[in-house]
């Protein structure tokens, strides 16, 4: 969606094509970096509501490396920031992000933190479900600040425990 020229976000439930694009993506990069790990991690990981956007993590030994390959099979480099490259790629209108990590980032134990803590805690899911839904309609930018806010205030304290 455009509001004026600037994308806004459309919150959407899990569905059968997204769960099976999900499954085939994770399927396709595991082949192409057989050494690598590949996990779902992001709101369709729960699964739960959230953007049409599937997020996968990449534990890897060789990020560069990793990141070329990809970027040879249609998905678009991204910010390569601290051992840590973004790179995306849209199927039938979701948005397929890949973050590829170092086996030592420290991000990994935070997205895997997040993804058990809403899976174990129905009560917090519902909650952030309700949250998520009245992002619909910001702008993508809007959008990330406030997720970025609400996990700060609601799901780090329970990571540090």
């Amino acid at each position: 969606m455009l509001f004026g020229m600037e994308k806004v976000v459309a919150i959407i439930n899990p569905n059968e094509e997204i769960l099976n694009l999900q499954e085939r993506s994770v399927e396709e990069i595991s082949e192409l970096l057989p050494h690598s790990r590949v996990e779902l991690v992001g709101a369709m990981a729960v699964p739960m509501v959230g953007r049409p956007e599937i997020d996968i993590l990449v534990i890897s030994e060789d990020v560069h490396k990793d990141s070329e390959i990809l970027a040879q099979h249609e998905y678009k480099q991204g910010s390569f920031v601290d051992e840590a490259s973004f790179l995306k790629r849209k199927e039938n209108g979701v948005e397929i992000a890949v973050q590829i990590m170092s086996l030592d980032n420290e991000m990994i134990e935070t997205h895997r933190g997040i993804i058990s803590t809403l899976r174990k805690n129905d009560d917090l899911r519902k909650k952030y479900e309700d949250f998520k839904q009245s992002l619909d309609g910001l702008t993508i930018e809007e959008y990330k600040r406030k997720k970025s806010t609400w996990l700060k205030e609601n799901i780090s304290p329970l990571l540090k425990g």
